[in-house]
């Protein structure tokens, strides 16, 4: 009796596990998915509330509520195209991550993203010291008297802008820099869109391409080396 009652028992196979397996999954990714397209467009204006709140902390320092551009601006009154693509890489991503935060914590998870990409630390290493690098070298070329930089309150309308230079000449070394800055962030913003309204909901930051990190590296080489082989009133 003893054996039998042993014998006769049924335990699960390898396929009702799988599928018991499978199950659970769906279930799991059901749950992750479980975030309404109103509580993703809440996340994003929560995201862009934080930039904004940023800016008015600025504006209150510096009292200049009516010209956003003055974020960029550089000491002269005219626009910077290191601090531009700087500031433009510094918002995106600050409104990303927020944006991921808060659809992790509509999921439950109040933990912060651990898990940053390389390329984007790295995007954002060459903003930053790009926008170092150029001032380094426009105040380096002031103090030795290679570059005069004018009293902004001292001219009516400075010439130069974020692609051209102090005479008012298109540039390409900042042209170039530029567009590759507004396509990379074009990308990692459209890849953050995607992720948050697929389903599976992904809520890691978004990678930026390998070669599209290095044709940014090299725009941002090639705007630096302008500068420094500019002696005239051409290196802005």
């Amino acid at each position: 009796m003893t054996t039998n009652s042993r014998t006769s028992r049924h335990y699960p196979t390898g396929t009702a596990v799988a599928r018991l397996i499978l199950v659970r999954v769906l279930i799991l990714s059901s749950s992750i998915a479980a975030v309404s397209s109103g509580w993703k467009w809440i996340a994003i204006l929560i995201g862009l509330g934080v930039v904004v709140v940023l800016y008015l902390l600025y504006a209150l320092s510096s009292r200049n509520f009516r010209h956003p551009s003055k974020v960029f601006e550089g000491l002269d009154g005219v626009s910077s195209t290191s601090k531009f693509q700087w500031t433009i890489w510094l918002a995106a991503i600050l409104i990303v991550y927020v944006a991921l935060w808060v659809i992790r914590v509509k999921q439950g998870d109040w933990s912060s993203t651990t898990k940053v990409p390389a390329n984007v630390l790295t995007v954002l290493g060459f903003s930053t010291a790009t926008a170092a690098a150029a001032k380094g070298i426009t105040a380096g070329y002031v103090q030795t008297n290679r570059v005069s930089k004018a009293d902004p309150a001292n001219r009516a309308k400075p010439p130069g802008g974020l692609l051209q230079d102090d005479d008012g000449v298109p540039e390409l070394a900042k042209i170039q820099m530029v567009g590759f800055t507004l396509v990379a962030v074009g990308i990692f913003v459209a890849t953050f869109f995607h992720q948050i309204f697929a389903s599976p909901i992904l809520t890691s930051l978004p990678n930026i391409d390998s070669s599209l990190l290095v044709l940014m590296g090299i725009s941002q080489g090639g705007y630096l080396g302008k500068k420094i082989v500019s002696f005239g009133p051409g290196a802005h």
